[in-house]
């Protein structure tokens, strides 16, 4: 079922209107437009869309005059009309009213589309609501070359790079150089293609953070001579105790030890539920007391001495917990070393690492995460070990 209803009166030629990605949710119905009534159709369908000659014209029912909208804003109006009223100002809109044309402010983005995948792209998509779309019917005309002349043509939308996607993949090509190029799963396409509109990045950047991507955080591995030292470099010993400070640059950086920053001392704590795991989180106070056990050769950290740190098996939010048990060993915690002697906690064998997501100021959730987000963009928590 067609999400958009569109009139196309008999002076129009389709040809040469500027296709959308929200074309694919559309039914485009030829009219004679000296018979059309408007305010019937506005009855019927709630909303619509004409097409005109230099502008397109959106009804809604808080419009029935119509309102004349540009046409390389199109994708994003239609997108809005989703939700209810495009025109309707807020801060931070994009939209705005030109010599009586409502307009996006920020250039579009060009997508070239594999047509049989059209209607895979959500109509409430905001990720890609400020678009143009060119759409190609088979494999064989996927060509980054072709592709680039056909954007050199365009110029109302971003000219330094355009997007290809067919399937899930979704390639970032330089207008002027198309041999350069990177391509992007959906997960992380919107952050990367916001930057690149931005001009915060290029491709060539995007294509060596991916290059470098598992370096800045790279498979941890079992180090069977593992020894667990305190934050003054003096090793510790099994019944020692400590508590695990998170790490905290700001504080590093000041040297006044009166100052606001001594305040905001960070810790791991253990929440103890009666009911369900007990999990750790950060605490704005003196955390838990901790230590570790060498089992078989694999160090755990433990918390009183009988329960062992480990990775929930909830997958889909994956918790640091404490069990009375060994964990099973896709669920161990990685305990290793950062670059400037902090420890970092991560799953073993993988290169997801523990990081502390601050809610209400006071208390800090601990999560294993492995999005792609999270691995390209995640800050992950260094933790300070002191004797107590």
């Amino acid at each position: 079922m067609s999400t958009y209803t569109i009139y196309v009166p008999e002076n129009i030629d389709r040809s040469e209107i500027q296709s959308c990605l929200l074309d694919a949710h559309s039914t485009f119905v030829d009219i004679n437009f000296q018979t059309f009534d408007i305010h019937a159709k506005l009855e019927e369908h709630r909303q619509f869309i004409l097409l005109e000659k230099e502008h397109f014209v959106t009804y809604l029912k808080q419009h029935p005059q119509g309102v004349k909208c540009d046409y390389k804003s199109r994708n994003l109006i239609m997108s809005q009309m989703t939700y209810g009223d495009p025109f309707k100002e807020y801060l931070g809109s994009p939209l705005k009213e030109e010599n009586g044309i409502w307009t996006c402010q920020l250039p579009p983005v060009l997508y070239f589309v594999f047509r049989p995948d059209a209607q895979a792209i959500a109509p409430n998509d905001a990720t890609v609501s400020n678009t143009i779309a060119e759409f190609y019917d088979t494999v064989e005309e996927e060509d980054f070359e072709k592709f680039a002349e056909i954007a050199k043509t365009k110029d109302s939308c971003v000219s330094h790079f355009f997007v290809v996607n067919r399937e899930s993949d979704y390639h970032v090509v330089d207008t002027s150089n198309p041999s350069v190029s990177c391509k992007l799963n959906a997960a992380v396409k919107h952050h990367i293609i916001a930057n690149l509109s931005s001009n915060f990045m290029t491709i060539q950047d995007v294509i060596e953070e991916e290059n470098n991507l598992y370096k800045r955080k790279p498979p941890t591995k079992h180090d069977p001579n593992f020894q667990l030292h305190d934050n003054q470099g003096v090793p510790l010993n099994q019944g020692e105790t400590f508590a695990l400070e998170i790490y905290n640059s700001e504080i590093e950086d000041n040297d006044d030890e009166n100052s606001d920053y001594e305040r905001e001392i960070q810790y791991v704590e253990v929440f103890e539920s009666p009911i369900g795991y007990s999990t750790l989180s950060g605490a704005l106070r003196y955390g838990s007391t901790f230590g570790f056990k060498i089992v078989d050769g694999v160090t755990y950290l433990t918390y009183n001495n009988d329960g062992y740190v480990c990775i929930s098996p909830d997958k889909d939010y994956p918790e640091i917990i404490v069990e009375l048990e060994i964990p099973p060993k896709e669920r161990r915690v990685y305990i290793h070393y950062a670059d400037d002697g902090n420890i970092l906690l991560s799953q073993w064998n993988g290169n997801t690492y523990a990081s502390c997501e601050w809610v209400r100021c006071a208390c800090g959730v601990i999560t294993i995460d492995s999005s792609e987000e999270a691995i390209r963009w995640g800050e992950f928590m260094k933790l300070v070990v002191k004797r107590v």
